[in-house]
């Protein structure tokens, strides 16, 4: 929730004054033009920035565009393991359906494409043990079978989502509400 709220980077306004609350349990989008703010919202709610109310019960996952460079030296199968609660039958089938077959599961994290990097973050995510997800373009550099396994895990995502795409087919697919960043205000669009 934000009360008067403004948002700036150095010497640039990116929203002005604005006033919102996000509802609980909703896939939200959130649009608006390249450089409007939208991703530097998102890392402030991840951030808890002071000047936001984020319940103290919001367990926040954050996914960052680029942010998939991994280091250890793990295959795909255990790097999940070591990193999530779920029985193994489940994680291999969350990883399955983010085409993660055969001896993919195998591979060195650290070989991964892009793609199948993005598709094992969110397959991390969706793992977790969240109550908020916030992604920042997680469409960008998946093909369409790996968008569709993530319209699924969206579809049946307990929790809010909250997240930044300028893929409209996707947001039509899965917003339950859109706001927009424009000349520095978030609006909720009808």
């Amino acid at each position: 929730m934000a009360d008067h709220y403004t948002l700036q980077v150095a010497d640039r306004v990116l929203l002005n004054q604005v006033n919102f609350q996000l509802p609980l349990g909703e896939v939200i989008a959130i649009t608006g033009v390249n450089g409007s703010g939208k991703s530097t919202l998102l890392k402030q709610i991840a951030e808890r920035d002071p000047a936001l109310v984020i319940s103290p019960k919001a367990e926040i996952g954050f996914f960052q565009q680029m942010s998939y460079q991994f280091t250890a030296k793990e295959q795909v199968l255990s790097f999940v393991k070591h990193r999530s609660d779920y029985e193994e039958a489940f994680f291999r089938s969350v990883l399955h359906s983010m085409r993660f077959e055969g001896t993919d599961i195998y591979k060195d994290v650290r070989s991964l494409s892009g793609g199948e990097a993005i598709r094992l973050q969110l397959c991390l995510l969706f793992l977790g043990r969240y109550n908020i997800l916030l992604l920042d373009e997680p469409t960008n550099f998946l093909d369409i079978d790996a968008i569709e396994a993530l319209e699924k895990f969206i579809a049946g995502y307990q929790g809010t989502i909250i997240y930044v795409s300028h893929d409209q087919h996707f947001i039509e697919r899965t917003a339950d509400s859109i706001y927009r960043i424009e000349n520095q205000q978030f609006v909720r669009e009808d």
